[in-house]
């Protein structure tokens, strides 16, 4: 929600939210003036957005993928955002339509206006990261009471649909190709059978579950919003701090070829993150925890990449073949490197 994390336009795309249905959404809130709209393209085109600039300030009016519209879990969603708002923690407000709503429904679809949030992008320093680890953990503790309320919903670890993915991927490709699908497929079953044993014992949050740079808005060294809750579920605390470790510790800059993204993590940034986490959170991450975390990085990143790949054939405009060693490289980075991490996260 950054006017530097999105691109920004008054020109009509496929699937932009169009005028009529602007105004007959937004006639359900008291806004005050309405100064302007504008498309704004960022996050999922499934789920087009735009900018409201009224009265009451600057909004942002999402309507909600089909996907992500089971209404129990969307009401959940949006009373832990205001949970976590009346604590303190950075989130962005969900705006209350004029029948006391944070859900509207029109045209066969269902919208949400959230206040917008002023931010900049996570700048890969130590003290950011630390910060990032801190939200987290404030997140986790502060919706601790809600954790049997939280959606139970698949997340990274032990996902049937990628074995089969993977599965598919390696049969449709010959040579070196196969053999590095084959590869992430070892790695990844390898990870499964480590974190398998432990998961129904490690501790359970209500994990934000899509933890990475483009959802934590940044300020001078601090959070200033989180967004996007919609993968919100009940799982291992565990598994969220292992993705969030993964996805700040190491920078691809955009615009940068595939030859020069970088395969080892950050170790100094992964140990900031987890100082922060740690400070903040009531109960420290315990042995057990540790070492299941650099396997849940394992699965995040082998699941990130090979649903990826199945649905676009490509990871950041870059081709399945070409991008498949800088994953391989990177497993095996983490397995390699397990130790390394585990003592970052010590500090």
């Amino acid at each position: 929600m950054s006017s530097e994390a999105a691109h920004q336009t008054d020109v009509t795309v496929e699937g932009e939210l169009k005028p009529a249905e602007i105004s007959t959404v937004l006639a359900h809130y008291e806004l005050g003036n309405v100064e302007s709209i504008r498309t704004f393209l960022a996050g999922s085109a499934r789920a087009p957005k735009a900018r409201i600039t009224c009265g009451e300030g600057v909004m942002l009016l999402k309507r909600l993928a089909p996907s992500r519209t089971d209404l129990a879990s969307l009401q959940f969603q949006h009373d832990l955002i205001d949970q976590l708002s009346m604590s303190g923690l950075p989130v962005a407000e969900v705006i209350r339509s004029r029948e006391n709503r944070s859900i509207v429904a029109s045209g066969g679809h269902h919208f949400e206006l959230v206040r917008w949030i002023d931010g900049t992008r996570y700048a890969y320093t130590d003290r950011e990261a630390k910060a990032c680890g801190a939200a987290m953990a404030g997140l986790h503790d502060l919706a601790r009471t809600m954790v049997s309320q939280a959606p139970v919903r698949r997340g990274f670890h032990d996902r049937a649909d990628v074995a089969s993915a993977l599965v598919g991927l390696q049969r449709a490709a010959d040579g070196v190709v196969a053999e590095r699908y084959g590869e992430v497929a070892s790695t990844l079953r390898a990870a499964r059978r480590v974190v398998r044993p432990h998961w129904a014992s490690l501790e359970k949050a209500v994990a934000h579950g899509d933890w990475h740079p483009g959802n934590v808005l940044m300020g001078p060294d601090r959070v200033r919003g989180i967004i996007d809750f919609e993968s919100v579920r009940a799982e291992p605390r565990a598994a969220d701090v292992a993705n969030g470790l993964l996805q700040f510790s190491l920078e691809r800059r955009p615009g940068t070829g595939v030859e020069v993204w970088p395969q080892a993590a950050d170790l100094r940034l992964i140990a900031a993150f987890a100082a922060g986490y740690q400070l903040v959170a009531r109960r420290p991450l315990s042995d057990e925890e540790l070492a299941a975390i650099p396997y849940l990085m394992i699965e995040a990143l082998a699941v990130e990449s090979v649903i990826t790949i199945h649905r676009k054939g490509r990871i950041r405009k870059v081709a399945a073949e070409d991008v498949l060693p800088w994953i391989v490289g990177r497993l095996s980075w983490l397995e390699s490197s397990r130790t390394d991490i585990i003592e970052a996260i010590k500090g």
